[in-house]
């Protein structure tokens, strides 16, 4: 490669991954050279072609998953926040394949949160399902919903099988549900968050708070999510 004078080596190399990107050598969703193979290409040390890379994660041209390396970001989605969020509804409408797989379950006395939000009494037993929602198999969010145990005894299982809470619920007799309450702040992800989102732990998520009720207004989910500030948009509605 013919090197421009005047112009960091590491900037040229950037422009010309740029131009790689814009010109669909790698499309949106590939996977990036390796480090090693850059070094080969262009003929440089590794730090060049780590700062190099590292302009292009910061202006979220290519996104770091650990443990797989470096990949084209995507389209961002647009995640409408509304009385009715379906995320499978969502992600099929941007015609972008959804999956939601169950990470953990566990039964739990319900803390003085959990209790508010689902208007239980402290200690309730309520049942808590951990899990991460996929676009075409790209983690988008991490969630974590609370459900009162008693009504809702053998979700867990359901929940597996359908890989949907709206489709679980059903089963219970709930054919709808509203979003009563949505909480939006930033933060920065757990070690685990961050894992299953595939993202750098210094990299901010959007957490959401939200209260799910029945016809009757009586509360059936309390959800914590983070969402992957990479990769998806909250619109409120």
């Amino acid at each position: 490669m013919d090197w421009e004078p005047g112009l960091s080596i590491w900037k040229q190399i950037e422009k010309q991954l740029l131009s790689d990107i814009a010109e669909g050598v790698f499309a949106p969703g590939d996977k990036m050279p390796t480090e090693m193979e850059l070094v080969r290409r262009f003929g440089v040390n590794r730090h060049t072609v780590r700062r190099a890379m590292a302009a292009l994660v910061d202006t979220n041209v290519v996104r770091v998953e650990q443990g797989r390396g470096a990949f084209v970001q995507e389209q961002i989605l647009d995640y409408p926040l509304g009385a009715k969020t379906r995320f499978s509804q969502i992600v099929s409408g941007r015609h972008r394949l959804p999956d939601k797989r169950l990470v953990s379950s566990e039964v739990l006395k319900a803390n003085a949160l959990v209790a508010q939000c689902l208007d239980v009494k402290l200690g309730t037993r309520v049942i808590e399902l951990f899990s991460v929602s996929e676009a075409d198999g790209v983690p988008l969010a991490v969630a974590t919903s609370y459900l009162p145990a008693a009504r809702f005894d053998g979700i867990v299982e359901i929940f597996i099988q359908t890989k949907s809470l709206t489709e679980a619920l059903k089963r219970f007799g709930i054919d709808d549900y509203t979003r009563k309450t949505t909480r939006i702040s930033a933060a920065l992800p757990s070690s685990r968050v961050a894992s299953l989102l595939k993202q750098a732990k210094n990299r901010p998520v959007i957490s959401t708070e939200s209260i799910d009720v029945d016809s009757a207004g009586v509360p059936i989910e309390f959800g914590v999510t983070a969402f992957s500030s990479d990769r998806v948009q909250l619109i409120v509605e």
